[in-house]
Formats: C-alpha cells, structure tokens, sequence
C-alpha cells in the first residue's frame, strides 16, 4: 500500500512538473521501448537469417491447427496461443525464441505473455507467414513431422 501512494505521488509530481501530455508522451515511450528490450519485433528476412544461422532457434506458431496446416514454417512447432500458457513449462526461459502466427496480431499476444513468464530472448516475425509467403519463402503444409 505505502509503494502504491509513493507511486501516485511520483505520477502526480512528474505530471505538475511536465504537464499532462508530456507526462503522458514519456509513459508511452517508455513502454514502447520496455516492449522492445524485450520482445523484439523482426522482419521475415531477420527471422529467416535467424532460422539460418541459429539451428537451436525455437520456432513458435501460435496460430490455430488448422492455419498450421494450410502454412507455417519448417521446423516451427504449434501452440496455438489459447495453449501457451498450460504449455509454457515446455519451453527452455533461456533459449531464443521466434513467435509467428498467421499474420502477427496473435505472435505480438504471445511475446508479452512469454516475457511475462520470464522468457527473455523472444522475436516477433512481423506480419506473419502471410509476409514470409508474400517475400517468396517457402512454407510447409500439413501437419508437424
């Protein structure tokens, strides 16, 4: 309770001292940079690089079975996101990590949820495999081997 009102108390004092909308301009940047440290976003050409280069890479589709199937890329593993939670003691805090899904609105939900649990080597593939199909990668269909 006493960090609490020591916390409002320093939000109130940086807000006289700034103002409103300067105070809030710091706190978005802030957080937009916290989620960077963090979970870093990556193109599909970083991501391909990094599948490349890196062969312990763990790849992550949190997309569902079925969008798994139509695409997703090789080697990548599927949990789709409403599982990641009750899977998550599967999966080494340590390793790297690159999160994808259909189109990348799901994978930026997975990021948070893994760097919450302490994950701290996490990668968003922005834009999904639709954007490393769009780039010309190739793609596996059906189910894991």
């Amino acid at each position: 309770m006493i960090a609490e009102s020591k916390r409002v108390l320093l939000v109130l004092i940086v807000v006289s001292l700034v103002g409103i909308s300067t105070a809030t301009y710091l706190y978005l940047r802030f957080f937009a940079a916290m989620e960077q440290m963090v979970c870093r976003k990556v193109t599909v050409a970083e991501a391909k690089a990094m599948i490349e280069s890196n062969p312990s890479l763990l790849i992550i589709d949190v997309s569902s079975q079925a969008e798994y199937e139509e695409a997703h890329l090789k080697g990548a593993v599927n949990i789709p996101l409403s599982d990641l939670s009750s899977r998550m003691g599967q999966l080494d805090r340590n390793s790297a990590i690159l999160v994808y899904c259909r189109t990348g609105g799901r994978s930026a939900q997975a990021c948070f949820v893994l760097v919450e649990r302490g994950f701290t080597k996490v990668y968003n593939m922005e834009g999904g495999v639709a954007a490393w199909i769009n780039s010309g990668y190739a793609v596996v269909t059906g189910k894991s081997t």
